[in-house]
């Protein structure tokens, strides 16, 4: 009995151990197998490191990072342009319930990522670092993805690091606008259209329609991305493109995800495209002189040197194009061509902003032809190296860090000069909107013609007075009754009876403040004369001088009213 007990003792721990035993398996397996996924990844991104190719990339995306980095800390106090205020005053309405009249034009993403990091308690700074300047940072990266996809990856990383030092894209890092997001998305798109040419997959086609969508939803240019293509399309497909279900799906992911911004556009404006007329009504526009300046970007975003490069480029571009023009109409094959798309791409911006938009065209508007011109310029160079490469490869190795080097030094020179200049521009602005902000009450309006700078400043009701008659603003302070009006000579349409900046012969000008029967002569950067009123009676109105306690072109009277 005994023996028996031991026995069915023993055979119980056996089975116990063997249980045991039988459960660790799958956990040593389990253990065995995130170890080998680990160490597979550790050997991956040994790999990828030791592609010279990928370390350019990381010293290319390293030195675009130091540079932009070194122009946000000098700039981190700048005051907002008129555009960059319309962004902030959104984002604080938005919030913090201010009074502010948002622009149909403004696709909505850029100003709701504000907000949000507003509401976080972030400073001006630290959003405009988050982003403005890390998307800068990933456009350089996407940039390189579609020259490595569509044409090489020495391609790719020489329009990277060209379009990485280009003077506007520097400059406009360090402002307060969506245009670097809105290029990311473009890019991506474009990444995602030539893979699904190459491989007419659906998920290339899915990311291909949203990412095009998303870049609208920071800037309405960002629609000259799906023209390009669609003309690429029939260039590639004729009109039988129709036929492919790839295109639908693109077409589909692209208006689907279009409909949540005009389903805010219905709610908020009471129209799903309120965005459209101002580009659509072409009256005014009809008045205006060609945008002949969009076309000087082509030299002046690359310089000199790059620029006769891309002309090299684009002219073999053109001439393969031409040569093989019975053999690229019969296979369709040689029609899925990325000097086509660029060159498409290249001349639909040209197009839209000389014969479309035209008046003065600004230089962050065509930011989409800045990829594109250093792909041909790469095109180019490459092709000068080929033949300079069977003589002596330290010599083609020299030539690229000499055009580089000067490259980045005018480029880096060019962005100092225009930072240096223009990163005090509406201080005065931004001081004396602080200054109402600091000496009013959260509901009490004040009057402004740099409207969407004092919003964004002084936090408060504004009212703008811009080229209003006498009569009308006098109409308007009985409805609203102000606080104060801010009067300067920096912001543009005052009305003259308000304000007036004459110059004279003699080199010298005036501050005149006809209205508030006071003026200011001024030769040689010295004040010459002053006659500034302390206090002026208009009717049922009386105008206190309350700023500035030294004369900088910006005045702020406080109302009483009678």
């Amino acid at each position: 009995m005994e023996e028996e007990k031991a026995e069915s003792k023993e055979h119980h721990e056996e089975h116990l151990h063997s249980h045991e035993h039988h459960e660790h398996k799958p956990a040593h397996h389990t253990n065995h197998s995130y170890e080998d996924k680990i160490t597979e990844r550790k050997e991956k991104i040994k790999s990828w490191i030791k592609d010279p190719y990928n370390l350019a990339l990381i010293g290319i995306i390293l030195l675009a990072f130091a540079f932009r980095l070194y122009y946000f800390w000098i700039t981190k106090s700048q005051p907002l342009w008129w555009d960059e205020a319309e962004y902030m005053s959104t984002a604080k309405h938005w919030i913090f319930g201010i009074p502010y009249d948002i622009n149909p034009q403004r696709p909505p993403l850029f100003q709701l990522l504000a907000a949000i990091f507003l509401f976080v308690g972030f400073s001006e700074a630290t959003i405009k670092f988050l982003i403005v300047l890390i998307p800068s940072i990933f456009l350089v990266f996407a940039i390189y993805l579609v020259g490595k996809e569509m044409f090489s990856k020495k391609i790719g990383l020489f329009a990277a690091l060209g379009s990485s030092f280009v003077w506007s894209y520097l400059f406009w890092t360090e402002r307060f606008q969506p245009d670097f997001f809105s290029m990311c998305f473009q890019m991506l798109s474009f990444l995602f259209f030539w893979k699904m040419i190459k491989n007419p997959k659906i998920k290339y086609a899915v990311c291909t329609g949203i990412f095009a969508a998303l870049g609208f939803y920071f800037k309405i240019s960002a629609l000259l991305v799906p023209i390009s293509m669609f003309l690429f399309i029939l260039f590639l497909e004729g009109f039988w493109f129709f036929k492919k279900k790839h295109y639908w799906i693109v077409l589909a992911s692209f208006t689907g995800s279009m409909i949540p911004f005009m389903i805010w556009q219905f709610f908020i404006f009471g129209n799903p495209l309120a965005f459209a007329p101002s580009y659509i009504v072409l009256d005014v526009r009809s008045q205006w002189n060609y945008g002949w300046m969009a076309l000087t970007f082509f030299q002046s975003f690359p310089k000199l040197l790059f620029f006769i490069l891309f002309l090299i480029g684009l002219a073999l571009a053109i001439f393969r194009i031409a040569i093989l023009g019975d053999i690229i109409l019969k296979d369709k094959k040689n029609r899925e061509n990325p000097e086509v798309l660029s060159l498409i791409t290249l001349i639909v911006v040209a197009l839209f902003y000389v014969f479309f938009i035209k008046g003065a065209i600004e230089d962050r508007w065509v930011f989409l032809i800045i990829p594109f011109i250093f792909y041909f310029s790469a095109i180019g160079f490459f092709k000068i190296s080929d033949y300079f490469e069977k003589i002596n490869k330290i010599l083609v190795f020299i030539f690229l860090i000499a055009v580089f080097g000067f490259f980045i030094y005018a480029q880096v020179q060019h962005t100092s000069q225009l930072i240096d200049a223009k990163k005090t521009s509406y201080y005065q602005i931004k001081d004396a909107a602080i200054w109402i902000k600091d000496n009013s009450d959260k509901n009490e309006a004040s009057l402004s013609v740099s409207y969407t700078q004092t919003i964004a400043y002084s936090e408060r009701p504004i009212y703008t007075y811009s080229r209003m008659s006498e009569e009308n603003f006098t109409k308007l302070l009985m409805e609203k009754k102000p606080k104060y009006i801010m009067v300067s000579i920096i912001e543009p349409n005052h009305p003259d009876w308000i304000i007036q900046n004459p110059r004279y012969n003699d080199g010298s000008w005036a501050i005149l403040l006809p209205y508030f029967n006071s003026s200011i002569r001024i030769g040689a950067n010295q004040q010459v004369s002053a006659d500034l009123k302390k206090s002026v009676e208009k009717g049922k109105f009386r105008f206190t001088l309350v700023y500035p306690n030294e004369i900088n072109g910006v005045f702020v009277y406080k109302i009483d009213y009678l």
